[in-house]
């Protein structure tokens, strides 16, 4: 979205308080639809990667099996984009809040095939595009001033499903608004996004007796204890944050390169990136006798089980295949989110740091990681420092100093990427909003 628009002049009070009242109800709806969604890909997922490897006798899931799951969700992937829509947005173009009711279908096909095979992606954009979609649904006039503001609210609302804090949604809209400038940095476009956050947020988590639908646990269990902040973890957190927000852009890059090549053979690319996903997840269990969901899947479920290893080998192994894994699944086809992959391999990167520096916390490196990922790869660092801070937070209070460190070295190393590649920083990140 350009800055240059203008700003939508300012709305009364009144105005405001009906805006505000609808987006509770868009709110709702979108919170619901993301719920359903959610429950559907986990399902789904159970189902291939529990549920048949245990009728096939197996402990988990045989190498044969995670190819045949992968290239087989290629390939409903790749059909899904043929509907109309094509999918959404592929996941190196950014956030978008754009997708209507006509798009929604190939966009939740393409979603769901694409994390429930295990594919590196997460699911905060598939969530956002089912939130404009209700938004854009409830309110029919097409291309209204408010039909676009609703498309915002529902967005934001859907997400806080996955995130599991309206405070990260939040934060969200408000550095959207500083990039996206004067038409969403407006009461009439941010106070009824945070209503549809408060009402999505009651659906997750109930209200008197009803226990709601659940939200996510966006915390890692079994974190040391951080007690105060030291000199070597201070010294440690740059070249930390260097290395993450070097391969956050390094991805980026192989999978421009990869999405290139795609739009001349898209149906060979999605194959052989699903193929690369499935064989870096296999020579890696086979290397470090690790789980296969070390590898593929968004990294959210993993980030524990990388804080708890002791060999610097098992972390290189995963932390190259994760790495290259992200890289063909942002590339390949595949729809989904780009900020929990690169999450997971910061906090890798974190742990081998802390493996290879006696003295070093790999929680405290770890939220240097986690905002440093979030930065370099969407350029928000706020919001990174507030992910951080509640990913590792409830190790110490003394980590935020570590995750703003991060923030800063990331953000920078992006906008360098970006001043160097214009055509990097493209996205859409939000949909026009004016009177």
């Amino acid at each position: 979205m350009s800055q240059t628009q203008a700003t939508p002049p300012p709305l009364l009070p009144r105005q405001l308080a009906v805006l505000s009242s609808i987006a509770v109800v868009i709110g709702l709806l979108a919170g619901l639809a993301a719920s359903v969604f959610i429950r559907v890909e986990h399902d789904l997922t159970d189902f291939l990667w529990e549920t048949v490897p245990e009728w096939l006798g197996a402990e988990s899931a045989p190498g044969w099996w995670v190819f045949v799951v992968l290239l087989t969700g290629a390939l409903a992937v790749y059909g899904a984009l043929q509907l109309p829509g094509k999918g959404g947005h592929a996941p190196l173009t950014g956030f978008a809040f754009d997708i209507g009711p006509r798009q929604i279908g190939s966009v939740f096909l393409a979603s769901l095939a694409t994390l429930s095979i295990g594919a590196v992606l997460g699911p905060e954009a598939p969530l956002i595009a089912i939130g404009t979609a209700v938004g854009a649904a409830a309110i029919r006039k097409k291309d209204s001033p408010l039909q676009r503001v609703m498309m915002v609210a529902g967005g934001v609302a859907a997400i806080g499903a996955i995130f599991g804090n309206p405070l990260i949604t939040s934060m969200l809209l408000l550095e959207m608004a500083v990039v996206a400038g004067g038409a969403v940095a407006s009461m009439s476009v941010l106070l009824p996004g945070l209503a549809a956050m408060a009402s999505s947020y009651v659906l997750q988590i109930g209200i008197a007796d009803w226990s709601g639908l659940g939200t996510a646990k966006l915390t890692i269990d079994g974190l040391p204890t951080y007690e105060s902040l030291t000199v070597v973890d201070l010294l440690m957190a740059i070249p930390v944050a260097i290395v993450v927000g070097m391969l956050a852009i390094g991805t980026r890059v192989l999978g421009e390169r990869v999405q290139r090549f795609g739009k001349v053979r898209p149906l060979p690319t999605i194959l052989v990136a699903a193929t690369a996903v499935a064989g870096l997840a296999v020579g890696a269990r086979a290397l470090t006798g690790e789980e296969i969901d070390t590898v593929v899947f968004s990294g959210q479920g993993s980030m524990g089980v990388y804080l708890e290893l002791t060999s610097m080998s098992t972390v290189l192994v995963l932390l190259v295949a994760k790495t290259l894994a992200y890289s063909a699944s942002l590339g390949g086809g595949f729809r989904g989110g780009p900020i929990f992959p690169i999450i997971a391999v910061g906090v890798l990167v974190a742990v081998l740091a802390s493996l290879l520096v006696d003295g070093t916390s790999s929680a405290g490196l770890a939220a240097t990681a986690t905002a440093a990922a979030t930065a370099a790869a969407i350029r928000f660092p706020f919001m990174g420092v507030l992910l951080a801070v509640l990913l590792i937070g409830p190790s110490g209070s003394s980590i935020v100093v570590l995750a703003i460190l991060g923030a800063i070295i990331g953000l920078i190393m992006r906008l360098a990427l970006d001043r160097f590649d214009p055509t990097s920083a493209a996205s859409k990140i939000a949909p026009e909003v004016k009177k």
